[in-house]
């Protein structure tokens, strides 16, 4: 299980996308200057899941808890999930609900009403035929929104989206991801899938038992 904490380096690959956890790279966060807090990008793995076309990827509602680093507070927050295609670029839709404690309810209760809720942010286009193009590319959360260094918060979406996971592999141990495929489920912790290596025709690897994955997502705000 690898940590992914201030601007992480990110690996791309025009042709296909790729999965596994990445060492770490450590910056010093400036205080007052926009920056990325926590990246977890989509990196290469030896198993590779081939994606040729269009905007693919998870298609959920979504949410992924987030440690914010200590030493500093953060405001002035813009948060995104990674999209498969074109790899690497950051996708955004429908609004993102910012929580101080974790939230397994249905997607369309979220509310400022829902026990902890902070902030959410102005809505983002929504994809509703899974076209490249017709999703946001990032949340802006308002400016009075600070987040506490040392803490953890929760962020969930209120639409249905295309985006990046780890599929099945831990690579941010800050934090997991939630999702639900239907308004009439709530949102659960996300377990890990099994993959078939070298193809359909090639060997399906089960996951470990109980392993949690992460969205891949950026979180960027300013210190105070």
């Amino acid at each position: 299980m690898r940590s992914a904490v201030v601007v992480l380096a990110i690996a791309l690959s025009a042709a296909a996308c790729t999965q596994s956890p990445s060492a770490p790279s450590d910056n010093t966060i400036v205080r007052g200057a926009l920056a990325t807090i926590v990246d977890v990008p989509i990196v290469d793995s030896p198993v590779s899941v081939e994606v040729t076309t269009g905007l693919v990827g998870t298609w959920n509602y979504v949410g992924q808890s987030v440690s914010i680093p200590s030493g500093a507070d953060v405001g002035t927050l813009h948060f995104a999930w990674y999209h498969y295609n074109p790899r690497g670029e950051t996708t955004a839709f429908g609004r993102i609900y910012v929580l101080d404690r974790e939230y397994l309810g249905l997607p369309g209760d979220l509310s400022p009403a829902t026990p902890g809720f902070l902030a959410r942010s102005e809505a983002q286009p929504v994809s509703t035929n899974n076209a490249p193009g017709t999703q946001g590319s990032e949340y802006e959360l308002p400016s009075n929104l600070v987040l506490k260094g040392g803490r953890k918060y929760w962020f969930y979406t209120d639409a249905m989206g295309a985006f990046a996971s780890s599929f099945d592999q831990d690579l941010y141990s800050g934090g997991n991801m939630y999702h639900t495929g239907t308004q009439t489920r709530p949102f659960s912790e996300s377990k890990a899938s099994g993959r078939w290596v070298d193809g359909l025709n090639g060997v399906f690897v089960p996951a470990p038992p109980g392993l949690t994955i992460d969205a891949n997502f950026r979180l960027r705000g300013r210190t105070r």
